[in-house]
């Protein structure tokens, strides 16, 4: 077997999980099948979702079936685990609890990236849920890499959630320029950057790139594609070393 291999606990949702896919073949540098990354995917939309229950605990709670899904993954030969969904680190510390593989986190490794990209007290702006965005856990990262989080005003939140689930969680149409005028006003506020923190925002963000009559500006960056280089470095790390993942 080609190890290591990933295990994504997917479906949350479900196209961002194709997506995320997607950009990790695209990432590995590859001359044939055989050098591409082996991945384990448990696609599971079934998952209650996971804003409602930050929300209100009353709602079903998203957490007892990621962690099913992340010891699934672990027990059908999983080295190291992803989460295709930001909204979902909410429960990371229960995920990676449960399991004895690495987990990638994605918000660790997008404020990482982004503060090597700004530098200590840059500021950036935060586009995701407002299950993200009330937990106020995207932001504990941003701040323990001496950056400081800048949320949308209150009807460009409400946009963005419009767009996440209005648009790509719903399978309907949207407009991607939305994004970017969001964005742009986040970047007028003094924004030194600003993140794509809704894996649903990813799918956006590359429409973005695929439209050659868009131009995506170089302060904007997306979580899903930070979390897929690191885990194609990962996976090339351990691959040459031929040992185990090495966060």
């Amino acid at each position: 077997m080609n190890k290591p291999i990933l295990g994504i606990i997917g479906g949350v949702g479900p196209l961002a999980t194709a997506y995320f896919m997607e950009m990790l073949i695209k990432k590995t540098p590859a001359t044939s099948d055989q050098d591409n990354m082996p991945m384990i995917v448990f696609n599971d939309p079934q998952i209650p979702d996971r804003t409602a229950y930050i929300l209100d605990h009353g709602r079903p709670n998203p957490q007892p079936e990621m962690v099913k899904v992340a010891r699934w993954l672990q027990d059908a030969g999983a080295d190291y685990l992803a989460i295709a969904c930001n909204t979902a680190h909410y429960f990371y510390a229960a995920i990676d609890d449960a399991v004895d593989i690495p987990v990638v986190n994605i918000m660790e490794e997008t404020s990482r990236h982004i503060a090597e990209k700004v530098g200590h007290g840059g500021r950036v702006g935060l586009m995701a849920t407002e299950g993200t965005v009330r937990s106020e856990v995207f932001q504990g990262y941003f701040k323990a890499m001496g950056l400081e989080c800048v949320h949308p005003d209150e009807a460009d939140q409400a946009q963005v959630s419009s767009l996440i689930y209005d648009g790509v969680k719903a399978n309907a149409d949207y407009d991607p320029g939305d994004l970017l005028d969001i964005a742009g006003r986040l970047r007028g506020a003094g924004c030194d950057a600003v993140v794509c923190g809704c894996t649903e925002l990813s799918v956006i963000y590359q429409d973005l790139l695929d439209d050659k009559t868009q131009t995506v500006p170089c302060w904007l960056f997306d979580s899903l594609d930070i979390l897929a280089e690191r885990c194609v470095q990962l996976y090339l790390w351990a691959r040459e070393a031929g040992g185990d993942i090495k966060m």
